[in-house]
């Protein structure tokens, strides 16, 4: 048996159970923030909607501070009497809300207003429970920065806790496919995942249920603010709907198991294998698959925890589809260059290996994707694809990416030379995606700066988090729609000029004489649905630095394509 292999089923149970232990805290901590910052206060309103309001006295009250690492917390005690049908009860009950925070100004207001009463020796009005009438408090409004932080907050930590449950769960679970001498069969990791999708966004649209209606109650009385809440149901419904759509698909495409062979796959030979899909396919239908290697590790500890996920080496080709009468087969086989590692996990430190597969039928999108092991070895796959059909291919892949090359980049024969032009507004969608996400965090900053004007504390804090990702990411964006690169190649000189909405900004110039001067480096990497997407730039380089020639092309191949190109044309090959 290979060793990388023993070393990561060996140490595949601790980890495995010490990650699954930090994603239940997280999950735990985000349902506990909810549940006694924002849900049980909201719960003892709802119960005391039909409690009594009867004249109290203050006998005592203050306000109570507390300390710890920098940060000052506040909660307020008090004593006060009062009657109810005749007789005479004495509490200590001041707010639905317990313990101690900084959320906003809530209690010190409380504390200045009970003690007033005190002084003034002028009763304020307690709202008394009618049935167990030694039950009573001074204050039943709601909060809206309590609202905020355990909705919000605890919302995402138990999202972010349940989603790492899934995953690491998952992850388990593909790994626990056979490495060898059994069954080479592997479910796809997408096999429930639009299930976890409409449970929590169930849960996200429930959980704040019972305060919906105070908040439509309390818009008349100028607590707008509230109305924050009913992000949450517009929220978990989207994800609804996206889990929904998720199901749809998979229903459509079936379970798409992978058959692996040789199971597991080798680095120095080959990884190959058959995906079946549960209905026939017609020959135009095209199946895109990649093979990836990721090297994960995590650094730091705590706060400073995080995770670096890193695409050693990944390969793509057109899936060959042999198709029956009610299902269909889509074949691959990836040459494995022999200096990739293994599967393994060792402490911080692991690689994983993950088939994907993606295609449309029928206005439907196929996104699949299989994690297996893999060795270091030589040995072959029997799922060898037709000569015919891997030429086919490599001709579609070179007309495609030299399609996609001057569609994205602009090359002409001027008076001046030649005219390589880099417009503005190109990769909409990754932009337009950036744009949105900077302008969710920028709203949500600029609300919690509105909360926190009336209310303090630490909202404060929150929106200056939130505005600075936000706004940040908004401007930087913006930067990039309107951009534009315009270089003119005469004779040996390159001049380049930049402009923002055809405003010039500056200008640079440089001699290109021979073929290596003109390098392809990788600007911007995304990863979707499992596969790498690379937005390259174009350099003519010599010792004094470089210049850029064209940027933000999408697409490795597409670079090389546009590259060969212009060499062609400074006939320079």
């Amino acid at each position: 048996m290979n060793e990388a292999a023993s070393d990561t089923r060996k140490g595949s149970k601790g980890p495995g159970c010490l990650l699954n232990g930090f994603a239940a805290v997280f999950l735990l901590a985000g349902l506990a923030a909810m549940y006694f910052i924002a849900l049980k206060p909201l719960l003892h309103y709802w119960q005391t909607d039909s409690w009594e309001r009867v004249p109290a006295q203050v006998l005592d009250s203050r306000l109570n501070r507390s300390t710890s690492d920098g940060s000052t917390t506040y909660s307020v005690s008090a004593r006060y009497q009062y009657q109810y049908q005749g007789r005479t009860y004495t509490s200590e009950s001041v707010s639905l809300y317990g313990g101690s925070d900084n959320f906003d100004d809530f209690w010190q207001s409380l504390a200045r207003r009970l003690e007033r009463a005190r002084l003034a020796q002028q009763p304020v009005l307690a709202w008394v429970n009618p049935d167990q009438p030694e039950t009573a408090y001074l204050e039943r409004g709601l909060r809206s920065g309590s609202l905020v932080f355990g909705f919000a907050f605890g919302g995402v930590f138990a999202l972010v806790g349940g989603g790492l449950l899934f995953f690491f769960n998952r992850r388990a679970k593909a790994s626990g496919n056979p490495e060898g001498g059994g069954e080479p069969v592997y479910s796809s990791n997408q096999k429930s995942g639009h299930g976890f999708l409409i449970v929590f966004g169930l849960i996200f649209a429930l959980v704040p249920a019972p305060g919906y209606w105070p908040a439509v109650k309390g818009v008349p009385q100028g607590d707008y603010a509230m109305l924050f809440i009913f992000l949450f149901p517009l929220i978990g419904l989207l994800v609804m709907a996206g889990g929904w759509a998720g199901r749809r698909r998979y229903k459509f495409f079936g379970p798409t198991p992978l058959t692996l062979d040789p199971n597991p796959g080798y680095a120095g030979g080959q990884v190959g294998g058959e995906v079946l899909i549960s209905r026939a396919v017609p020959h135009s239908v095209k199946f895109t698959v990649s093979l990836s290697c990721v090297h994960q590790e995590t650094r730091g500890s705590g706060d400073d925890r995080r995770t670096d996920t890193t695409v050693l080496w990944q390969s793509e080709q057109g899936g060959y589809v042999e198709s029956g009468m009610r299902d269909s087969r889509v074949q691959f086989c990836f040459d494995v260059p022999g200096d990739l590692p293994p599967t393994y996990q060792r402490g911080r430190q692991s690689v994983y290996w993950q088939v994907s597969m993606e295609g449309e039928m029928d206005g439907r999108e196929l996104h699949r994707d299989w994690s297996i092991p893999v060795m270091q070895g030589d040995v072959g796959s029997r799922f060898t694809l037709p000569e015919s059909h891997v030429e086919e291919d490599r001709r579609e892949r070179e007309e495609a990416a030299l399609a996609s090359a001057r569609e994205q980049i602009v090359i002409k024969r001027t008076g001046l030379g030649l005219t390589v032009t880099s417009r503005a507004g190109r990769n909409l969608g990754l932009k337009l995606g950036l744009l949105l996400l900077g302008g969710i965090f920028a709203a949500v900053g600029t609300f919690l700066l509105m909360l926190a004007l009336d209310e303090g504390g630490m909202l404060y804090l929150m929106a200056g988090v939130f505005g600075l990702v936000g706004y940040g990411l908004v401007l930087i964006t913006l930067y990039m729609l309107g951009r534009s690169l315009q270089v003119v190649i005469r004779g040996d000189e390159v001049r380049s000029r930049r402009r923002w909405l055809g405003i010039p900004l500056r200008q640079r110039r440089m001699r290109l004489r021979n073929a290596d001067q003109l390098v392809l480096d990788s600007a911007l990497r995304s990863t979707t649905n499992g596969r790498v997407q690379e937005y390259m730039n174009l350099y003519a380089q010599d010792e004094s630095g470089r210049v850029r020639v064209a940027e933000g092309i999408a697409g490795q191949q597409a670079g090389e394509q546009l590259r060969e190109e212009l060499l062609r044309e400074l006939h320079l090959v």
